[in-house]
């Protein structure tokens, strides 16, 4: 039983050790940085455009400008005073002619309540900053998986798209040479009206896929706050 124990325990550290997380700072690849992957430089796209992105930074900014006020906010209710005895300006003395004493008075006024709570303030401070981060790196995940979807989705319509457009083609070709032929009595009708439907549901389905491009062109363009023609990128493609 012992045995089965650290055999447990050791699988366990050996996991944690291969653990792995997540380089946020990665997730996006540098915006001055013009990917080569037309993909990575979709997300870098759709992260620049995006005006949740632009919220999420200035949240960042926000707390941590906070906590930085909080770290300094002690001090703000920390009062010096200095006072000079009147008596000495005006060269007073007493009867044995001993000057007044103390010459002058330095005190310090300390906020207590603030000194002692300063460390939970502090704390609340890290942790609002903490959350704000966590809340801009779970944006950066979402945003690069909408993109990539997105994206993934727009090339697949547009191959379908391809596709269906040389199917239309022969398809064509082939009802045109039928009704040619049907013309001169070496085709029969029902093999002039098998050609035209096949021909007429290859041209519907090419219409199809046509307007699914143009949908997820739409959706591209929606995450990434550009048109398509707009995107200048060497992967680019047609």
């Amino acid at each position: 039983m012992a045995k089965f124990s650290h055999t447990c325990l050791f699988l366990i550290l050996v996991s944690s050790s291969f653990a792995q997380t997540t380089d946020f700072d990665a997730v996006i690849q540098p915006i001055d940085t013009k990917s080569r992957d037309i993909a990575e430089y979709i997300v870098q796209l759709a992260w620049m455009n995006q005006p949740q992105s632009d919220i999420s930074k200035r949240e960042v900014q926000i707390a941590a400008g906070e906590k930085k006020n909080t770290q300094k906010e002690w001090m703000r209710d920390v009062q010096a005073s200095f006072n000079i005895n009147e008596s000495n300006l005006q060269g007073n003395t007493d009867a044995a002619g001993n000057v007044f004493f103390p010459r002058y008075n330095l005190g310090v006024t300390l906020n207590l309540y603030n000194i002692v709570t300063q460390k939970e303030k502090t704390k609340i401070s890290d942790n609002r900053l903490d959350i704000a981060t966590d809340r801009q790196n779970q944006l950066k995940l979402e945003i690069r998986a909408e993109a990539l979807t997105r994206w993934t989705k727009f090339q697949l319509a547009r191959e379908i798209v391809k596709e269906r457009s040389l199917v239309e083609q022969e398809l064509n070709n082939t009802y045109i040479i039928v009704q040619q032929l049907y013309k001169s009595d070496e085709k029969t009708l029902e093999e002039y009206t098998t050609a035209s439907a096949a021909y007429y549901k290859a041209r519907e389905a090419r219409i199809q896929a046509a307007a699914e491009l143009e949908m997820a062109k739409i959706q591209l363009e929606q995450i990434i706050g550009l048109k398509w023609d707009q995107v200048q990128h060497p992967a680019k493609g047609d």
